[in-house]
Formats: structure tokens, sequence, C-alpha cells
């Protein structure tokens, strides 16, 4: 390494030697639209094999000097194809018109650390999302605004809580106990995507359940940070064949974000303004009870109710006035607004943009709710001939109110007090203020949401310069020096208050709860490349070189405070007379080098690309240990094979990467809160890594092949690949003596295959414009070797549905307990995994006016709702005293004949759990909008030439769904960022649909 940064050092202390020039000439020249003539503001015009680039003004012209003999100029701009022009010697004005690209046939794509292709000529199938695709419709985070666009990508929410709080899992499995992720990468800074619990177990006790590791918080995963308005496209290397140049952080796949950066030209302004709702999508309903003869059958014992209990129960149903608790809870709309402002512009050597956000999304719970600010400073500044810097700087304050869902053991989250309250009961609040106590629960959800707090705000910062020199600049011969840097900081912190008047708080004996949480977190990478390109004259080829060497350091530390029996009710930490301290920390440490080669050939038809990187990671037992990862892909193009095909493209890779263990895998974590004698102590909690402990080696082919058709009005992408997981990182027992209880090894093998498709087209052109866009994938996997004995990673046991890793069965499946005539046995009942998702996208305009919206398609794939067993196990479920018609395999027939729907379900628990195992297939109409974009001479006469466009939209989000799903939601996914145990579904926060109307003005 110290070898490698001193060559790197030399060469860029080589960049002061000055490189002859030929002697130039001034061309100038207009960059039109084919279709309309109208001038192209900010296209980027420059001279292949030389440092020179301008940027077109506002009418579309440009001025600069090129070399004084025949020159390539590439002139390109994002929305319409790239075009190359030669003008000959004596030339000095030049006409180019370029074609819109509603297809991105001619997009770059990152293929390396510092290298980009045309995705004419690309090898592997990369998925892009531009930042018109990001902002049809506002959304919490970007992972939203990508549901539907990608194909290969599941995109769970894991609440519908404000603030967050998604899972993406590119091309299927790939662990089972790793991260399971995909690393982010922003402007070049290796982003932490932390989801840090906000300590509200500490009052749900969800994990002292039976199923103690997993998460249960509604986590927030700290990509939620970033503002989709600031953000250019983003980039997603799906498989290892195309990211193996991240290495050892590439198995779940990578997003590459760029944010906007300024255009030469004079200062431009872009105001958006959003006023919007929320409004609750769906509810679960409760059981309806007519008469208080039904009332007194369920909630009276007729051998020990009295007669007190009985006018007590008359007293509670009163009426037979029902009350809707859902809506009562989650039917707030209050006014959400958002304002975006952005400057840019800028000279041929300096370009700016500015960028400023503040919204607040209301929550439909009370006390719910989204506040985000955010600042961003982007800067191009080319110095002198040689140099080109880059600095990028965004900074971003959130807070969030989540409310209290999800999973618990104490009576008090919203969804798990629900299904023990019957309908009939007010739980409202009175005119002085009080709530009434829940008869039938230990909570009132409608306290609990108006009186505690439960906040999580955060600071971030995220900063990163980019320097580039051009140590070589010629026709042939180009040579340039790429050092980077970058810091991404956030500190977190959580605020939960838990007064001592709500209704559950005295049952501990210590009324009142304060808790607080701090997470702070710093990522600094530094990177150094060079990347060498080499154009013969007169060649039909090229080459391009590049390599490099990059350090990660990861520094994570998370601070728990609780305080019970506050007193006097006081809202301070300090408040407390029981008061624990945790305190966890984390730091992990990255290096890698890489070397890469990519040849265009014949007319760049072919295109070779080779790679090799080499990383080591010190959560590997040896942290001195260098592991390998080759990438190797080719690609042929065929040119107009026919008269309606005008361009296919056959293409193949292969690469690999690994997934190395989690800090806590190979750490053995220490335990500071014991007491030994009266004196502090310290003890490992239990767990320990073996001593050849390392990464799971991932290997992966694609092959596909990608078509345009007709006068590039469609393009097609077929894309096949499987992946090759071995040394898995899986956990197996010690013996007690050793002081340990698990122990996390290297073994087993998992494979995953897929398929995924991308069809694009623009059936009608002309004064109508209609693109159409829609994706398909579909994958499975297979536990093919398993060194331990079968083995549960989540759920909640086979008569609630489980997780079971097994040699030769899905790593998805889900097993639980089933009744086949007079047997039960535990058996497989479904998969995790969808059998296939469709996005389709369709946008058309029409004159000012444009129509667009996305359906979201899932197949398949079942969910564990155990928040339906909870209302069935209180005879609460709205179905509950339905009279059945059909039901299969739920317990011997001769006693089910006579029971309700509801009362064969909690008949058969224990022996049948397939009625709680359901199919989560849903369309949902995940986007909708329809614009208007004002006449030119109306905008112009009313304020003037300074006012460019005003565009109003209409839009929406998870406006339709369409399902046979009983719970709330077929997206829900309980348990935060799991790689197996996702779907399930207990008490989430529920989900919401939302209404904007948005008025952008640019000037």
């Amino acid at each position: 390494m110290r070898r490698i940064a001193m060559l790197v050092f030399a060469l860029f202390l080589t960049g002061g030697v000055s490189v002859l020039h030929a002697q130039d000439r001034q061309l100038t020249g207009r960059v039109t639209a084919g279709e309309t003539g109208a001038g192209i503001a900010g296209a980027a015009v420059s001279v292949r094999g030389t440092t020179a680039t301008t940027f077109t003004n506002d009418d579309g012209s440009f001025t600069f000097r090129v070399p004084n003999r025949t020159v390539t100029l590439v002139v390109a701009v994002i929305g319409y194809r790239t075009r190359e022009l030669s003008v000959p010697v004596g030339q000095q004005t030049v006409q180019i018109e370029l074609d819109v690209d509603a297809l991105a046939l001619d997009e770059l794509v990152v293929t390396g650390a510092a290298t980009a292709l045309s995705r004419q000529v690309l090898a592997n199938a990369v998925s892009t999302v531009s930042d018109e695709e990001l902002d049809r419709a506002p959304a919490a985070t970007i992972e939203h605004s990508l549901q539907g666009k990608v194909a290969g990508a599941v995109i769970d929410a894991n609440s519908g809580a404000p603030g967050g709080g998604v899972q993406v899992r590119l091309r299927g499995v790939s662990t089972i106990n790793a991260v399971s992720e995909p690393l982010y990468v922003v402007d070049g800074v290796a982003m932490s995507n932390a989801a840090i619990p906000s300590n509200q177990n500490a009052v749900t006790r969800a994990g002292a359940g039976s199923n103690p590791s997993l998460n249960q918080d509604a986590v927030v995963n700290r990509i939620a940070d970033l503002n989709p308005e600031e953000i250019e496209n983003i980039e997603i290397l799906k498989g290892a064949s195309a990211a193996a140049i991240y290495g050892s952080q590439a198995a779940n796949g990578v997003v590459i974000i760029t944010t906007k950066r300024g255009q030469v030209g004079r200062p431009r302004f872009n105001l958006t303004q959003r006023f919007g709702v929320f409004d609750l999508s769906n509810t679960l309903g409760f059981r309806q009870y007519e008469t208080f003869d039904e009332v007194a059958a369920r909630f009276l014992d007729p051998n020990e109710s009295t007669d007190q209990d009985t006018l007590a129960m008359r007293d509670i149903f009163g009426s037979g006035q029902t009350f809707d608790h859902e809506e009562l809870l989650a039917g707030r709309n209050d006014l959400s607004y958002e304002t975006n402002l952005s400057l840019s512009g800028g000279s041929e050597s300096t370009q700016y943009f500015v960028s400023g956000l503040v919204k607040k999304d209301e929550g439909i719970i009370e006390n719910t709710g989204l506040a985000k600010e955010a600042l961003r400073l982007n800067l191009n500044q080319r110095l002198g001939e040689r140099f080109d810097l880059q600095v990028n700087t965004g900074f971003t304050h959130s807070v969030a109110n989540r409310g209290l869902t999800n999973n618990d053991n104490s009576g008090t989250s919203f969804y798990m007090v629900f299904p023990s309250t019957p309908n009939f009961v007010d739980l409202s609040r009175r005119t002085d203020g009080t709530f009434p106590e829940n008869p039938f629960a230990n909570s009132n959800p409608l306290q609990t949401a108006a009186l505690m707090q439960n906040d999580e705000a955060v600071w971030r910062f995220v900063g990163a310069a980019n320097l580039t020199t051009h140590l070589l600049s010629r026709p042939q011969h180009e040579l340039n020096l790429i050092l980077s840097g970058g810091l991404d900081w956030f500190d977190q912190e959580n605020e939960l208050f838990f007064p001592p008047n709500l209704e559950f708080e005295p049952l501990d004996g210590q009324p009142g709860t304060r808790l607080e949480g701090a997470a702070n977190n710093l990522n600094a990478n530094v990177s150094a490349n060079a990347v060498y390109t080499f154009r013969p004259d007169e060649a039909s080829w090229s080459s391009t070189t590049s390599g490099g060497f990059s350090f990660l350091d990861q520094d994570l530390e998370i601070v728990r405070v609780e305080a019970r029996s506050l007193t006097g009710g006081e809202n301070q930490i300090d408040a407390g007379t029981n008061i624990q301290v945790f305190d966890n920390r984390q730091r992990t440490k990255v290096e890698g080098v890489f070397l890469q080669e990519e040849l265009l050939l014949l007319d760049d038809r072919l295109l070779l690309t080779a790679a090799m990187r080499a990383d080591r990671n010190s959560n590997n037992a040896d942290p001195a240990d260098f592991f390998y990862y080759p990438k190797a892909a080719a690609s042929f193009r065929f040119i107009q094979p026919s008269s309606w095909l005008d361009h296919l493209k056959l293409r193949a890779a292969y690469g690999e990467s690994g997934n190395p263990p989690l800090f806590g895998q190979k750490f053995t974590p220490l335990n500071a809160a014991v007491n030994i004698g009266g004196l502090p102590g310290l003890v490992v909690v239990g767990s320990t890594g073996a001593e050849d402990l390392k990464i799971e080696r991932q290997r992966e082919i694609e092959t596909g092949f990608d078509a345009t058709l007709f006068g590039a009005r469609a393009s097609l992408e077929v894309t096949y690949y499987k992946k090759f997981v071995s040394d898995l990182l899986l956990s197996r027992s010690r013996a007690p003596s050793t002081g340990f209880t698990t122990e996390f090894f290297n073994g087993g093998k998992l494979e995953t295959q897929g398929i995924e498709v991308a069809l694009a087209a623009t059936p009608v052109q002309g004064p109508i414009n209609w693109t159409t866009r829609a994706t398909f994938f579909h994958d499975v996997s297979e536990i093919t070797e398993l060194p331990v004995p079968s083995f549960r990673t989540g759920g909640f046991g086979t008569a609630l549905g489980a997780f079971q890793i097994e040699e030769g069965e899905s790593a998805t499946q889900i097993v639980a307990d089933i009744s086949e005539g007079d047997s039960s046995f535990v058996a497989q009942v479904g998969d995790a995994n969808p059998d296939f998702k469709l996005g389709w996208v369709n946008d058309i305009d029409i004159g000012g006016f444009n129509v667009y919206f996305l359906w979201d398609w899932q197949q398949g794939g079942e969910l564990i709702n155990l928040t339906k067993l909870l209302y069935d196990f209180d005879a609460n479920t709205a179905d509950y005293d339905t009279d059945p018609q059909f039901v299969e395999n739920i317990g011997p027939v001769e006693i089910m004949d006579t029971l309700t729907l509801g009362e064969r379900r909690v008949t058969g628990f224990g022996v049948e759990t397939r009625p709680y195992i359901e199919d989560a297939s849903y369309l949902k109409l995940r986007e909708a909008s329809l614009s208007y974009t004002l006449p030119e001479n109306l905008v112009q006469g009313l304020w003037g030439t300074g006012v460019d466009r005003i565009r109003l939209t209409l839009s929406g989000r998870n406006l339709l769904t369409f399902t046979d799903y009983t719970g709330l939601d077929p997206e829900v996914s309980n348990f935060g960022n799991q790689p197996i145990a996702r779907n399930i579904d207990v008490a989430p926060f529920p989900p919401s649909r939302s209404f904007w109307l948005s008025v952008d003005v640019n000037f």
C-alpha cells in the first residue's frame, strides 16, 4: 500500500510538467434540437483527445478554441442522443442537431471506480433512474421513489411511520447472517445506511419474547436522510459481475447516487412549492356486536360472573354505539408542505449548484410526522488547463415523530391493544382533556398517541472533494489522475417519553419512563485512481486502463440511557430513580486496490473488460489478509441487422465479490451492566468468532441481450444471472465450559438465479408523445450445502410460522404446523420471495398537459399475518363470527362444522397455521400525476421575460391497492433490514396514501 501511495504521489507531482499544444483556432457553432430547431442550453461540447470543453449558452451557441487540425467534437447533454462530429482543418463554424433520447440509449453508466461507458456498449444490465423519474410524486425517501422502477429490486417498508424505514434487496437472497442491503455511494462517498433502534423496546419489551434477536423498533435506515430533489440520477449495479470493482462491499449490489451540478450560463432559479395531505388507506375493522346477548356470551362467564359484572358490562355496551378506533387513531389529515429552491449557473471555468429544502409531513396519527431541512452546495472549478476540482457538500436536519407501533409484550403498542378492545368501548378524549381507562387492555391507544413522545432527530453532513489532474492530453493519449476524499457524518438522537399518567405506566411499579439514545457515525474514505486512454490514429479501437487504491474507515458509537420512576413525572433523564446506561462502539476499516482494462474494438462494436480488486477488512479474523475479486465481461453489437432491428447487443459477464462478517460476529461484546460483589464488572455476552472467520464469497455469471428496434422507438433488455455464494456466515453452539454459547464460522453454500426484463417504447410521437416502460423480474434461491442441521432464523415458532434454513430448499421458505386428516406435522407452507414483480410506467404529453402513472404488481410471496392471529385470539376479527362455506385443513370436520370462521382458525392453532400464512400478491397504483405547463406567451405576458416556465401538478402516491391480503398492507416488514425474516406482519404503523398540489417556477 505504501509503494502504491508513493507512486500516485509521484504521478500527481508530474501534473506540473508542461505539455506542448499545437497551434489552435477559434470554432463557433450552435446546438439545436432536431425536432424543433430550438437551441439547447448547457450542452457539453468537447474535443476528443484534449481537455478542450465548453458549454452552450441559453440559445445553444458556443465559441471556443480547438487544435488547428481535423478534430472530433463530442456533444452531450441529458435527454438527447450524444453526437460526434468531425470538423476538418479550416472550418470555423458548425451546426449540430441532437435527437431526443427518450429511451436513454446514450446515457453514460459507471463501469469502474473512475470510468464510465455508454449504455450502448455496456456488458452488464445496469438500471438508471433519472431525477425526473424520482420527482413524479413526493416520497418519504429515495427508496420509495424507486419502487416499481428497477428490475431485480424488492423494496419493502418496515412500517408506514413518517420518516421512512425501508429495506432494499437486489437480485434475491445473497446471505443469511451478514449485511443484506446494497452499498450506497453518493458523489463518491461510501454512505452509512445504518438502521439504529430507537430503544422503544425498553417499553414494549418486544425483544423479550420468542424472537429476541430481531429488532422490532420500526427502525429508519439512514439513506432516508437524502433529499430526492438534490439527485441528478441513480445507477444501480445489481450484481457482482457489475459491482465487483467495489470488492467486499458489493455482494448485495451498489447504488450510485449523483447529485445535481451547475451548468454554464446565467443564474437559473427553480422553485417548487407543494401542499399535500396524507390519508389512512386501509383498516382492519372490528367484530360487530348487534345485541348485549352477544356481548355477554363473549365477555361474561355464566359460572363466575356476578350481577355486578353484568351491570358493568351493560354500562360499557350502552346503547350499542360503535366507535371506529382505527379512524380515531389514524384519521388525521393535517396539511403537509414542501418547499424546494435551487440556483445553478456559472462560467466555463466555474459552475455552481445551490439548493435548499424545507418540508413538513404530517402523520396520520397524533404526534407523528416528519420535519426536514436540507442545504446543498456543489461546485465545479477548472484550475488552469490541467486541474478540475469538484466539491460536493450536503447538510440535512430532520426530526421524525414515530408513534408507537410494531410488536410488544407489554400491551402498549397501538395495534397490539386494538385486538382485545371491542368497538363498543369509547376511548375518546373527554371534555376535560383526560382519557378513560381501557377496561379490556393495559392501555388506551388514543391516550398513548396523544401524550407520549417518540422523536428521532438527525443532523447529517456529507462532503466530498474530487481533484482531476490531466497529466497528458493528446489525440492518441490521455492520462488523468483522480484524487478523491469524502466524509459522511451523522448524529442521531432519540428521545422517548411516557408520562406516569399513561394507563400502562404504573403497572411495572415504576411510573413514568424517559429514554434517550445518541448515535454518532463517521465514515471517511479516500481514493486515488489513474485512468489512461489510448486511441491510435485512424484505428478502429481504443483502450482504457485504470487502477488505484481506496481506504474506508467506519466509526459508530451508540449510547442509550433508560430512566424509570420519574420524580414528579418530569420529562428529564435525571428525574428517574432507576437509571441504566448502555454503550456500544464499532469500528471497521477496509482497504482495497484495483486494476481494470477496457478495450473497445471493431469501431466500438466489441467491448472486452477485465479487472481485479484486492480487499482486506478489519472484521475478518486476520485483518491483514487480502481477498481477491476478479471481473471479466464482453459485449458485441450488431448494427442494423434488419430493417426493424437497429441494434442488437449480446453480452456476458463474470464477477466476484464478498460479504464480510458483521462487527459483532468477530468481536465478543462486553456487557458492563453487571455487579460482582458490589463492584461494577464486565462479562462477555456469549458469542465469539471462529479463528479463521472470513468473508462470504460470491461468484456471479450474467448473460443477456439488448435490442433497439423500429428506428430507436423501442428497446428491450433481457438478462439471466446466477449467483454462487460459499463460506456462508453461520452460527453453532459452543460448550458452556468455553465461556461462550455461540460461535460464528464459515460454511455452507447458497445459489440464487433469476431473469430480468426491461422494455421501453415510444409508441406515439408528434403532437402527442407517449413513452411507456415496463420492468419484470423473477428469482429463486436454494441452500445447496449446509454443514449444520437445518435451523430457523426468524419468526415465532412453527405454531405462528417460521423461516427455516434447510439444505435443498429455498432460503426464504416458511414452515409451520399443518394438519392432514388426523395427523399434524411441520412442513413448508410458503415462501417469502415473490414469484415475480412487474412495474409499468406511462408518460404522455398532450400539448401543455402531461399524464403519468406507475402500476406496481407483485405476484406471490407469502406473509405471516400475526396481527390477524392477535385479533382472532380475542375474538375481535372483523370476520370472526362469519359462517364459513368452505375452509380447508383446520382440524377434525366433526368439531368444525358448528364453528364460525374465526373460531375455526383459533381452534386449529397449534396444529394448523396455514390460515395465517397469506398470499402477499398486490397491484398498486404507486404513482400518478397530471401536470399542465402554462403557455410561454401567457407566462411572459403576466411576469415578463424573467420567468421561463410555470407548471402546475396534481400527484399522488399509493392511491389504489388491489389485494386479497387481509392485513393492513402486503408490503409490511416489521423486523428491519433482515436478509431472511422479512415477511412478518405484527401490529405495524398503518399505511397511508398522499395527495399533492405542486407549483414549479423556473426563472
